[in-house]
Order: C-alpha cells, then sequence, then structure tokens
C-alpha cells in the first residue's frame, strides 16, 4: 500500500534534500525500485519528494517487477481502498482523483516512474544501465535462499553508486550488513551504504 513505512520514506526525502541535492547541483537522481509490485513503493517515493518540494526533472525512478499483470495495473495507475491504509491518506486528495473505478493517480506523479518487466536475479539485469544513488529492495531478500539472497547483493552492489543508499526492509539489514553494506544515518530507516 501506499507510504507503508513512513520512516524509511521520509528519511529518504531528507537525505535527498539536505546531502544529495546539494551535492549535485544539476544531475538528475536516479533512483532504482525493485521489486515494485502493483506501483504503490515507487509512487509515494515520487509524491514524497514532490511535497518535499523537489521538482519532477531532478529525479528519475525506474521500478521493475517480474510480473507483467501488476505491472499493467502500476502503469494504469487506479487504485482500491486496500491500497490506502493507515492514519494519514491526506496524500490521496493531492495526487488522486475518484472515479467510478477506484482512485486514479495523478498523470504528472505517473509519468515520474519507469516501468520494466524483469527477473533481478536473471544475470543481464538492467546491463548496461548507469548507477542509482538509490534502491528500495524491501522485503525481496528474506524470500531467498543464500545463494540467490548473495546474487541479489551482489547485483545491487554492482547498480548501485559508490556513495548510494540501499533501503532494505527491518530483517534485511543484517543480512546487508553481512555482504559488506554498513548502516546509514538516520538509523531505524533500515538504509545501508
Amino acid at each position: 500500500w501506499f507510504f507503508r513505512d513512513p520512516e524509511p520514506i521520509a528519511a529518504f526525502v531528507r537525505l535527498v534534500r539536505e546531502e544529495w541535492l546539494p551535492a549535485h547541483t544539476t544531475a538528475a537522481l536516479r533512483l532504482l525500485s525493485v521489486p515494485c509490485s502493483s506501483g504503490e513503493e515507487p509512487f509515494s517515493l515520487v509524491m514524497a519528494l514532490l511535497d518535499g518540494g523537489v521538482a519532477a526533472d531532478r529525479f528519475q525512478i525506474d521500478a521493475v517487477d517480474i510480473s507483467a499483470r501488476t505491472l499493467a495495473r502500476a502503469a494504469r495507475g487506479v487504485y482500491g481502498r486496500n491500497s490506502f491504509r493507515g492514519k494519514d491518506v491526506a496524500f490521496r486528495e493531492r495526487h488522486f482523483h475518484p472515479s467510478a473505478e477506484g482512485f486514479v493517480l495523478d498523470p504528472a506523479v505517473r509519468n515520474c516512474v519507469r516501468f520494466y518487466q524483469g527477473n533481478f536475479l536473471d544475470d543481464n539485469f538492467l546491463g548496461g544501465q548507469a548507477s542509482y544513488d538509490f534502491i528500495f529492495c524491501r522485503n525481496l531478500l528474506i524470500y531467498l535462499d543464500p545463494l540467490m539472497r548473495r546474487k541479489a547483493l551482489d547485483k545491487i552492489d554492482r547498480l548501485l553508486a559508490p556513495a548510494g543508499f540501499l533501503f532494505v526492509g527491518p530483517v534485511e539489514q543484517p543480512l546487508a550488513i553481512e555482504h559488506g553494506f554498513v548502516m546509514a544515518r538516520p538509523l531505524m530507516t533500515f538504509a545501508c551504504r
């Protein structure tokens, strides 16, 4: 659902505004959301950046999932009540409009994400892509056996810029640290460098 685990999203926006943007005055931030499922995570990141005053031309978000069906739903940008949980859903008033089918995402948000179908564990996954400043790979590593987890973390290491940040799920941070990543501040956001 949208804005699931709001603390890492808030920490991400702070890092972008306080560290990344001042150090990169003209470049566009590159972010990868994998797996992105039906788009709630990458669209939450877009809304958080826009609401935080970051202009849409200052970031690029790539979102990848293995399922063509969920990617089609994400690209369509129409969501039901189940995608809006929690106490604070004020973002829905700013970024969606109601329709007979559900809540339709504003095209200004939808156009900030490029969706790709792919298997994260394929050897050629995003081959030739420039590195990403931020990678959100939350709640994938826990489902992989140790060999595939190592392969996934090697791929993340290859895709992440040297000063980049990796956001993982709460129980995944020790797995990333075992692989050579280090905890990033602020604590409790499950971010690594």
